[in-house]
């Protein structure tokens, strides 16, 4: 969650309002904080709002979570819709207030009712996890379309989630694959995800390898394990890409570094057997013990195997590189 910034000036907006604006804008946050707060005590809603974030992010002032959140609930209780959301998260967070899931709950519901995206969003989420108001995965469904239609990549995301598992209704994978799309074109990588193992498995649409891995590269690109190791085994055998052992082993090692088990097991199989790289047993040893220590039984057995085939001085380095492999870049 962030905070909203002010973007539009009050109806009421006076020529000190514009005179602390422009302060503001220019960088003299000394001006803009006094003026903000003279015109906060006298009650003009979006002042109270800019001096709260003023004071949240120390802006021209020791950052003052406290008083923050006194100036956002002035002109939260004016209807600034902005203010409303940000207070939704103080509460939600317990940033500046005791943290309390029923005043979080009431100050989205004002904002979203306001037409706030990403209240809508927040209050989607306490509705599916039954915080601060009872549980309604109808009511969660209806919050999370209001905030997708209204741009909001990550409801978009959770909206396909919701179509594709049937959340408070029926599911639908037509509008799930809408939703992922147009999440996925924002840059949402679990998105990203979900789109092409829908292209990979062929749910919903026409199975298509090729669109399966553009969407895992783009998510692996963004750091998704899940996707690199995914990319690294459609590389590895011809999936949708000409098979490319180096960059099997490259996305398996992006996968692997984030401490993937599968990633681990197979690039140890691939160090073994000289796959993408030289091939190297020590290394192969290295990544089994690091697989099999995150629980995968595949990479339990093969460091069993591999065992009796090195001596002391290779088991002894091998416990030395797996001791800091996962700390090292790709």
């Amino acid at each position: 969650m962030v905070f909203v910034s002010s973007v539009v000036l009050s109806p009421a907006a006076i020529a000190n309002y514009d005179l602390a604006l422009k302060a503001y804008q220019s960088g003299d946050f000394i001006t803009a904080l006094d003026e903000f707060r003279e015109l906060a005590r006298q009650g003009h809603a979006q002042a109270q709002y800019d001096l709260g974030l003023m004071l949240i992010n120390g802006e021209g002032i020791a950052s003052d979570q406290g008083a923050a959140a006194h100036w956002f609930t002035e002109a939260a209780r004016q209807g600034l819709k902005s203010a409303q959301y940000n207070l939704g998260v103080l509460y939600l967070r317990g940033i500046g207030v005791p943290q309390d899931d029923r005043q979080a709950f009431r100050w989205f519901s004002s904002a979203a009712e306001n037409a706030n995206p990403s209240a809508c969003f927040n209050l989607a989420l306490l509705y599916e996890q039954g915080r601060g108001t009872p549980r309604s995965e109808q009511k969660a469904r209806h919050w999370y379309q209001q905030a997708a239609d209204a741009g909001h990549r990550d409801a978009m995301y959770n909206l396909g989630q919701v179509f594709y598992e049937g959340v408070g209704g029926e599911t639908d994978m037509e509008k799930a694959l809408h939703w992922f799309r147009r999440a996925a074109e924002l840059g949402s990588s679990e998105a990203q995800y979900n789109l092409a193992g829908l292209y990979y498995l062929g749910e919903g649409v026409e199975q298509d390898f090729g669109a399966a891995a553009e969407w895992y590269l783009k998510a692996a690109e963004q750091g998704d394990p899940l996707a690199q190791f995914n990319l690294g085994r459609m590389y590895r055998y011809g999936e949708g890409v000409e098979s490319n052992m180096q960059q099997a082993v490259y996305w398996y090692t992006r996968a692997a570094r984030q401490g993937d088990s599968f990633a681990l097991n197979n690039l140890a199989y691939m160090a073994f057997n000289g796959l993408g790289a030289a091939q190297d047993p020590v290394l192969a040893m290295a990544l089994f013990s690091l697989a099999s220590e995150r629980g995968n039984a595949n990479a339990t057995m093969a460091l069993e195997l591999l065992k009796p085939q090195l001596g002391a001085d290779q088991q002894k380095r091998a416990a030395e590189i797996a001791a800091t492999w996962l700390d090292q870049s790709p």
